[in-house]
């Protein structure tokens, strides 16, 4: 998840770690999920978190799952 859309500003800046409340404070035209889920993540009693991985760049999604800092984690 990047500040802006990087294809139309190649300065965005990658969002490797933030919150609920920040995401939604930044109040983000446009975003890689539905709002709700965001909402759904906060009021969550086992989920406290999820990452946003581009699956399209090979190998980013073993990364993720070997615990690598790839994407953007989304903290409850």
């Amino acid at each position: 998840m990047f500040t802006e859309n990087p294809f139309v500003n190649p300065e965005a800046k990658l969002i490797s770690e933030i919150t609920v409340d920040e995401l939604l404070a930044l109040d983000m035209e446009d975003i890689v999920m539905e709002r709700q889920l965001l909402y759904l993540l906060k009021d969550a009693a086992n989920i406290k978190e999820v990452r946003i991985v581009n699956g399209h760049q090979r190998g980013n999604i073993i990364k993720a799952m070997n615990g690598e800092a790839v994407g953007t984690v989304i903290r409850a």
